[in-house]
C-alpha cells in the first residue's frame, strides 16, 4: 500500500490520527510519475494507493489520482491497482475520474460508531 497525496489531511476525523489543515502544503505534480517509478521496481502483482481526504481541492485530488493510476499501468501493465478513495464529498464527475482511469478496484472505507455495528 502507498499513499499519496501528501500526509495532511482536511478533515480531522477523531478516529484518525493523520495530520490535519484547512490548508495543507500543495500537491506534488511529480508525484504520479515517481510513485508509478517506484512501483514498477517492486516486486508486487497487486497495489493499494490510498491517500488523504483534500476537500481543499476542486476535485478532491480524482485528477491526481487519476494520472497515478495511469502512469502505474503505463510502467506495468500486469498489475492489479486497487484505490482506496476518499468519499469526494459525493461528486460524481470526481468518482468518474477515478473509474475512467481503469483501477481494478474502486473502493471506499466507511467509518461508523460502535452502536452501529454488529
Amino acid at each position: 500500500m502507498t499513499k499519496i497525496m501528501g500526509d495532511t489531511c482536511t478533515r480531522g476525523c477523531r478516529f484518525c490520527s493523520v495530520k490535519t489543515s484547512s490548508n495543507p502544503p500543495p500537491l506534488d505534480p511529480d508525484e504520479p510519475v515517481n510513485t508509478a517509478e517506484a512501483i514498477s521496481k517492486w516486486d508486487v502483482d497487486y497495489i493499494v494507493i490510498t491517500s488523504v481526504d483534500r476537500d481543499d481541492l476542486g476535485d478532491g485530488g480524482a485528477r491526481h489520482i487519476a494520472k497515478t493510476i495511469r502512469q502505474i499501468k503505463a510502467r506495468k501493465p500486469s498489475i492489479i491497482v486497487e484505490c482506496l478513495v476518499p468519499d469526494f464529498q459525493g461528486c460524481t464527475d470526481s468518482i468518474h475520474t477515478v473509474v475512467r482511469a481503469s483501477p481494478e478496484v474502486y473502493a471506499h472505507n466507511i467509518e461508523t460508531v460502535e452502536s452501529l455495528q454488529r
